[in-house]
């Protein structure tokens, strides 16, 4: 018997150091007892017979504290006549909390289960005699975070390439079907074999088909009648399928996803179902014409896929804070399949996503974004160049200094544009949550379209995909492949144009604050690019006119030996980054970006400069991105670890006290530990002394006391009244519980006069839940990361605590 054989050799080890009868002074002479094996780690093993040459399952001998009595029984302090509850197996509970929803996770509680873990797994590993099998799974586990991450970028960059194709044929798919090769096929593919895109012979609008060959002005009517239908009808069915059936595939994702990567836990956020509609909604609300983007998406989808494989691995199927390092890794994937940029989704990732990001996780990030965007790539039918730059620029000029002065222009425009916009955004989904229109999201979403639709289809810059916009206004004009934006480049229509791209930017900027938050899934990435690539062709159109109109005089002088001067696409691509950058505050990785998707090495200054002055101008009128600013409109937990936050009170002042609730290491029973779990909400207790001398014992989670405690009911033998004990009690006579092996003996205690900007400092470093507050030693508080988050709240808002009074 496996139990017998484990007392045998616990006995052993017992009986050379503990003295007998050396119980407490309460109960002396009394024998122990514990229920459980007080294993700190408690993953699962195979069974086998336990001699004294074998390490206790977790991997190591248990202390010598922990080696209570002399008798036999299961497991390490098992006192003579202590009672048989079963095989070994069954003692076997698993040490993790349980996670529940919208709770917060400690990422030093499974930094240290992972380190364990290890110890557990190489030790458990000697049990096989074969030298080969014993190698091959070293070689697994050393390998499996590497499979994980090739998996999920496989998988990711699968997934963008049907939905990018989906995408264009739902939005072709307004404008009429291929009427040769089947409906099914984009535009694109079906007119490759045509010279002009606009004259394809296998391409029927749906005016055409409708009006078999009658007037122009009808055909162009019954075209426009089904465009506004076909796109209400995929808006619609889209925010439906969310609302019904994923709720959280609405929106981007992407402040949610910065939340649970600070440790917060959205269950059914990143699972199957949501990543299932997210995809199926993307296609639809983008095809549709909504004024949203299918790029910021992209990163809660491959994130969502990183969640779904991560069951498939036992390294990150169990541990919380292994897990959110594959999710880093996802998100860096999403950037590089959405834009072809995989250096540029490590620095997202590293500047924008992940709180905590240990060094190893940027490579691994790398490995997966590489991987997605190669997939990606040999899946994409439409990339016959083999490149993966998304717009790629065919010119390079060399600009000039004088054009210094229109960038930062163009720069502090995208802050200002940014500012705009996020107020704006904030506004209306304020309205969305306090008036009417939270009780009809569908609804809304419908007469969005209608009005994007209506308002799009007489403005022929955005009438089409945004992204073939962002390729038109990017290109030089005599490299200009799109024919529908050729009247781009005529200067003779030089103020008509002026006015219809700030027409069109003006315009966008309200669809976008209109749209972007609404019960269907999109992002504002690529709106955020379009208005400002409108905006900053302006200028640069603006600037070519005035060339034009003075000659190569004044600040144009040194364009007499250029043979360009003035190149709009230029100042087109530095006001999508700025314009976007206002939206988000993204710095770094956006110039990265930004060079990724156009390949303008020679740009990159004009890009960084136009930035870091949209950077500076938006945070005069606000430090909160888009996505902050969501997050505290919805009311999650988030310590932003971009702010600084400079505060005169101490930990003491803003801890929790009044309602501290503890438990001591003696005094407690079976039936006083439930009654305390049953009346607490908390996550879990300290564990003190005494309630007069409350010195720091350590730390157990509410999760572990709960399933330690149901297994203690399971035993027939056990009472309510049966004493339970968090330090071992050597020589005991009478029956007792050993709970000392689930308390965490180390948590980290902070002293009372410690500064709350130190403290928030650990928080943001340490991905800490819970800090101790002590008084020599003694226990009088606890700082919860809740605490911090009030706090700044009402900092935020003007407010102070109220002086309660005295606190102790």
């Amino acid at each position: 018997d496996v139990a017998l054989a484990w007392g045998r050799a616990v006995k052993m080890q017992a009986s050379s150091s503990d003295p007998p009868g050396s119980g407490p002074a309460d109960i002396p002479g009394t024998s122990g007892l514990t229920l459980l094996m007080p294993d700190q780690e408690l993953f699962p093993v195979s069974d086998g017979v336990m001699d004294e040459e074998l390490p206790i399952p977790g991997g190591g001998r248990a202390p010598a504290s922990q080696r209570v009595g002399s008798g036999g029984g299961i497991g390490p302090g098992k006192g003579k006549g202590a009672l048989d509850i079963g095989k070994l197996e069954e003692l076997k509970v698993e040490n993790l909390p349980e996670v529940k929803d919208f709770m917060t996770i400690d990422w030093t509680y499974y930094a240290e289960k992972d380190r364990d873990n290890l110890k557990h797994t190489s030790t458990s590993r000697h049990k096989f005699r074969s030298p080969m099998v014993r190698l091959a799974l070293d070689v697994y586990d050393s390998i499996q975070s590497w499979l994980a991450l090739a998996l999920v970028g496989v998988v990711s960059g699968g997934l963008a390439a049907m939905i990018g194709m989906g995408t264009d044929w739902a939005n072709d798919l307004k404008f009429g079907t291929c009427v040769e090769r089947g409906f099914w096929i984009t535009r694109e593919m079906c007119c490759k074999d045509s010279a002009n895109l606009l004259q394809c012979p296998n391409w029927k609008s749906w005016g055409e088909i409708w009006a078999g060959g009658g007037r122009a002005e009808d055909v162009q009517l019954r075209s426009y009648v089904c465009y506004v239908g076909i796109a209400m009808l995929q808006a619609g069915y889209a925010a439906w399928m969310c609302k019904t059936f994923a709720p959280y595939a609405v929106g981007s994702g992407l402040g949610e996803i910065k939340v649970i990567m600070s440790g917060f836990v959205i269950k059914r956020f990143l699972g199957g179902w949501t990543l299932l509609i997210k995809s199926v909604g993307l296609v639809l609300a983008v095809g549709s014409g909504l004024s949203i983007g299918k790029e910021g998406p992209f990163i809660h989808v491959c994130v969502c896929v990183a969640n779904v494989m991560c069951r498939l691995f036992s390294k990150y199927n169990t541990n919380e804070g292994r897990k959110r390092e594959l999710l880093s890794s996802a998100a860096a994937a999403g950037v590089a399949v959405a834009f072809g940029a995989p250096i540029g989704g490590v620095l997202f990732s590293l500047e924008e996503v992940s709180i905590y990001y240990p060094a190893k996780a940027m490579w691994r990030s790398l490995f997966c974004s590489v991987v997605a965007a190669m997939t990606l790539q040999r899946l994409n039918p439409l990339s016959s160049t083999g490149k993966l730059v998304l717009f790629e620029i065919t010119y390079h000029h060399k600009w000039k200094l004088f054009e210094m002065g229109p960038f930062l222009l163009i720069g502090a425009m995208g802050g200002l544009v940014g500012a705009i916009l996020n107020k704006g955004i904030l506004r209306i989904a304020k309205l969305r949550k306090t008036t009417f229109l939270k009780r009809f999201p569908v609804t809304e979403v419908v007469v969005c379209s209608c009005c994007t639709s209506l308002i799009c289809y007489t403005i022929v810059y955005l009438r089409g995909s945004y992204m073939r916009l962002l390729s038109a206004l990017f290109s030089e004009c005599k490299n200009s492949s799109q024919d529908i934006f050729q009247e781009l480049c005529n200067s003779e229509n030089g103020r008509d144009i002026l006015t219809f791209l700030i027409l069109s930017a003006v315009i966008l900027s309200l669809l976008t604050m209109v749209t972007f938050g609404n019960q269907a899934p999109g992002g504002i990435f690529v709106p955020a690019l379009c208005i400002g690539a409108l905006l900053g062709r302006a200028v640069g159109f603006s600037m070519q006119l005035l060339e034009n109109e003075i000659g190569d005089v004044g600040i144009f002088e040194p364009c007499v030996s250029a043979e360009h001067c003035i190149t709009p696409g230029i100042y087109a691509i530095v006001g999508a980054a700025a314009v976007l950058g206002g939206v988000t505050r993204m710095t770094m990785c956006l110039v990265v970006i930004l060079f990724e998707v156009t390949g303008g090495l020679e740009y990159v200054l004009p890009v960084m400069v136009g930035v870091m002055m949209s950077k500076w101008v938006g945070d005069a009128f606000g430090r909160d991105s888009v996505y902050t600013a969501m997050i505290r409109l919805k009311g999650y937990p988030y310590l932003d670890n971009k702010r600084e936050h400079h505060f005169k009170e101490r930990a003491s002042d803003v801890m929790s006290y009044r309602d501290l609730q503890v438990l001591t290491t003696a005094g407690n029973t079976v039936e006083s530990l439930e009654a305390k779990l049953a009346e607490s909400t908390y996550q879990g207790f300290p564990v003190v002394t005494s309630l007069e001398e409350p010195l720091v014992v350590g730390y157990v989670a509410t999760t572990t006391l709960q399933r330690v405690m149901q297994k203690c009911r399971e035993n027939p033998k056990v009472g309510g009244s049966t004493r339970c004990y968090f330090s071992a009690v050597e020589g005991a006579r009478e029956r007792y519980i050993d709970l000392s092996a689930w308390l965490d003996k180390s948590p980290i205690q902070i002293r009372e006069t410690t500064p709350l900007d130190k403290a928030i400092e650990m928080f943001r470093a340490l991905g800490l839940r819970y800090l101790l507050v002590t008084r020599g030693g003694q226990l009088i508080g606890i700082l919860k990361k809740k605490d911090i988050l009030e706090h700044i709240e009402m900092y935020r808002k003007g407010m102070h605590r109220r002086d309660d009074g005295d606190m102790f």
